[in-house]
């Protein structure tokens, strides 16, 4: 009787411990999911439009357990890096740091951040702020031939308050709190080499480290504030200067400023069919113009000149076509 009681102590134990490790397994991996990007013609032209953004393999989302009391002594928010296993729209990340680990169980909310590498965690514990870096250069790529988004350029924010815990069925679906330019450029005819793109914003910065509140940042609401966007209406002023209070928004650094470079390495050719070239930019860009110098191989450069409101919404790509024989050729400095 002793041995069979030992016996079943012991299935016992194995059962429970495997059991233990596959709940702790089920921690350590989540679903991301992402939706279509609107696409905007500034053109009487029809773009086939690059709807869909995908998560791609290898690169990081930084996900955090938020508590909201700020001004407790001891940090109650946690965050942990995952690595996407694959490339689309829906993937299942998985944890690779981070002490969210030991705190999976939901605190106020889960939040999630992508690219994960574009967020220092330094100041996390004086209340829930993270800093974002948007650099100042971006570089051009191709994807089976079609130009797409630059690398890590395209940020996506996600929030959950339903889910208790990390487990099998998490899911945090990301909304995008970038646009981008589409600019489209050709020419007559003939062929040049495009070796960058220098964008320059007339009103905003575009460049340097946003700190925010994490546990404050709402897409929803931040996506009309960039829509309605309305300087002279006082209301619309007083919803907005709420929303960037609650959030602590602020954007400071050695990068800060209003231009963006995008890099086209050893150099793009462009000539008489359209090619695509994506900037990613912050929402409410280009609002009250822009100066964009394309600079070719041979040492020349063209200046396109806009005052034109083609403002920059989150989620939005926006095309412009130019054909750059339309402006003078002038020398590079």
């Amino acid at each position: 009787m002793k041995r069979i009681l030992k016996g079943a102590c012991i299935v016992a134990m194995v059962v429970l411990a495997f059991t233990s490790c596959k709940k702790n397994e089920s921690k350590l991996s989540f679903i991301a999911t992402t939706n279509n990007v609107e696409v905007v013609n500034d053109d009487r032209i029809y773009i086939t439009p690059q709807n869909q953004v995908f998560f791609e393999q290898g690169e990081q989302t930084m996900v955090y357990n938020i508590k909201f009391e700020e001004n407790d002594v001891t940090p109650n928010s946690y965050y942990g890096v995952y690595t996407a296993r694959t490339t689309g729209s829906r993937v299942t990340f998985d944890y690779q740091s981070g002490p969210i680990i030991y705190h999976t169980d939901r605190a106020d909310a889960f939040f999630g951040f992508y690219p994960g590498q574009r967020v220092n965690n330094a100041y996390l514990a004086q209340g829930n702020v993270g800093v974002f870096d948007i650099p100042t250069t971006q570089v051009y790529r191709e994807i089976n031939g079609n130009a797409v988004l630059p690398e890590r350029s395209w940020a996506m924010a996600a929030k959950s308050t339903e889910q208790a815990s990390i487990e099998d069925n998490f899911v945090l679906n990301y909304q995008p709190i970038m646009g981008a330019l589409g600019l489209w450029l050709k020419t007559n005819g003939g062929e040049k080499v495009v070796k960058s793109i220098v964008y320059e914003d007339k009103l905003f910065d575009v460049t340097g480290d946003v700190h925010l509140k994490i546990h404050e940042i709402d897409p929803v609401e931040m996506t009309w504030l960039f829509n309605n966007y309305n300087p002279d209406n006082a209301s619309y002023l007083q919803r907005l200067n709420n929303y960037l209070s609650v959030t602590g928004y602020f954007i400071d650094g050695v990068n800060k400023g209003k231009t963006i470079t995008l890099d086209c390495g050893e150099g793009v050719v462009i000539n008489g069919t359209r090619k695509p070239f994506y900037i990613v930019l912050r929402p409410l860009a280009s609002y009250a113009g822009r100066t964009i110098t394309v600079n070719f191989a041979d040492g020349t450069k063209v200046v396109i000149d806009d005052d034109i409101n083609r403002k920059i919404a989150p989620n939005q790509i926006r095309n412009k076509e130019e054909n750059v024989d339309n402006y003078p050729l002038i020398p590079q400095n």
